[in-house]
């Protein structure tokens, strides 16, 4: 499984919906359609992910006219590696050895490439749906009155 830092749009897409559902577990069935309204995802892309989600079991869909997506587990049973896995699909491990053309420096860089993507697994097995919603920013910054602070003037040296 190649981990990276950097994702496909499927793979952040998920990750959101995933959070918007933490975030209402233990509530009501949330509609893909208020998902994509909330996580600015087209909703056509969104059921795509849903459909993987559910296929893999972190997800599952309800009918009917209350109807929609519940995560299957509480957000702290779901770490964000399997999330990522699941969205990203099996990543492809190749042998250096078994190029043709491998150089020796290019050989160098698939190892120290698979010590990262190991280093990024382990970060992300070491968090769950729920800790990274208890670290979420909240909100909006508050603003405590109706005038704009005036910002503060270096003063003038007097002239002498």
């Amino acid at each position: 499984m190649g981990i990276r830092t950097r994702f496909a749009m499927k793979t952040e897409y998920g990750v959101r919906a995933m959070f918007e559902l933490a975030a209402h577990h233990g509530g009501d069935a949330i509609q893909s359609a208020e998902i994509a309204r909330r996580e600015r995802i087209p909703g056509p892309f969104l059921d795509q992910v849903l459909l993987i989600l559910r296929r893999a079991g972190l997800i599952r869909s309800v009918r009917g006219p209350h109807g929609g997506h519940l995560l299957t587990r509480s957000p702290s049973e779901i770490r964000l590696d399997e999330v990522i896995a699941t969205l990203e699909g099996p990543g492809t491990e190749t042998d250096c050895a078994s190029h043709e053309d491998a150089s020796p420096y290019g050989c160098i860089l698939h190892g120290v490439t698979k010590q990262a993507d190991a280093a990024a697994r382990r970060v992300y097995a070491a968090h769950t749906l729920a800790d990274l919603l208890r670290d979420q920013p909240t909100g909006a910054p508050v603003f405590h009155g109706i005038f704009k602070p005036v910002p503060s003037r270096p003063r003038r040296a007097a002239r002498g």
